[in-house]
């Protein structure tokens, strides 16, 4: 996943920041000036903190149909490993929306860095024990499940036509499904 235009900013941020804090913690301020520096490039990075966007709620919410699109061909084909890894990224999607449009205007009154952790949080859990236990059955029920959390949220939200449901065919079809063939090797 590429780093968004605000990943960049404060990662470019943290590095100036770090960069003057390890100039500082080298020798400390020998005039007030250098002090005065230090000020005003934390000022100025908060001030560019303070003029970033957040990402539209539309193209994050792509990003999760891609994630739910490729957990379901994992599970499907019963490579755990890929289906684990696609939930913790799908996850992090949820958290990354909550954090940048958790005021979006789409659910007010309600904030959805409220009402998204108390419909997928459930969900999600049911999908990591699934395939915790390597169950296809439980994966299908929980995914549902999951896909289900998803088309209330848009309901609550007012966009009942987003319904969300399992995937026909898959959206990609540039990452291979199956699990990579178990190579043994012999011994002596």
């Amino acid at each position: 996943m590429g780093l968004s235009l605000r990943g960049m900013l404060l990662a470019s941020c943290g590095w100036l920041a770090g960069m003057a804090w390890a100039l500082t913690a080298a020798e400390p301020p020998a005039t007030a000036t250098d002090a005065a520096g230090l000020a005003a490039l934390k000022a100025r990075v908060a001030e560019l903190e303070g003029k970033l966007q957040a990402p539209e709620l539309g193209q994050q919410m792509l990003e999760l149909q891609i994630r739910h699109d490729r957990l379901w061909w994992a599970g499907h084909a019963r490579n755990w490993n890929l289906a684990y890894y696609m939930v913790g990224e799908l996850g992090e999607a949820l958290r990354a929306i909550e954090a940048s449009n958790g005021e979006a205007p789409e659910l007010q009154p309600d904030q959805l860095s409220a009402v998204m952790p108390a419909m997928m949080n459930g969900a999600l859990g049911q999908l990591q024990q699934a395939l915790e236990k390597k169950d296809e059955a439980a994966f299908g029920k929980a995914y549902d499940a999951l896909s289900a959390a998803c088309t209330a949220c848009h309901q609550r939200a007012g966009i009942a036509f987003l319904h969300i449901q399992r995937p026909r065919t898959p959206l990609l079809d540039n990452l291979r499904y199956a699990p990579a063939p178990v190579t043994r090797t012999p011994q002596p």
